[in-house]
């Protein structure tokens, strides 16, 4: 997970993947955003990780047939 919806909070606290927190001095957490949604350009120290993590402002989906 590593991802908080709140205002005002980190978006990315952790590497998606490996789990280190990028609260890392070294690590690097941009933010940037496209339309409504939030997006964070992550690069992760420990496992040299460099990814966006987005946040979207709304998710449309269906639910399953059972």
């Amino acid at each position: 997970m590593g991802v908080t919806g709140q205002a005002g909070a980190i978006g990315a606290a952790f590497c998606p993947g490996c789990a280190a927190a990028l609260d890392d001095p070294a690590a690097f957490v941009q933010e940037f955003w496209v339309g409504a949604d939030r997006h964070f350009l992550c690069w992760c120290v420990r496992c040299e990780l460099l990814c966006t993590v987005v946040i979207a402002a709304q998710l449309v989906s269906h639910e399953p047939e059972h």
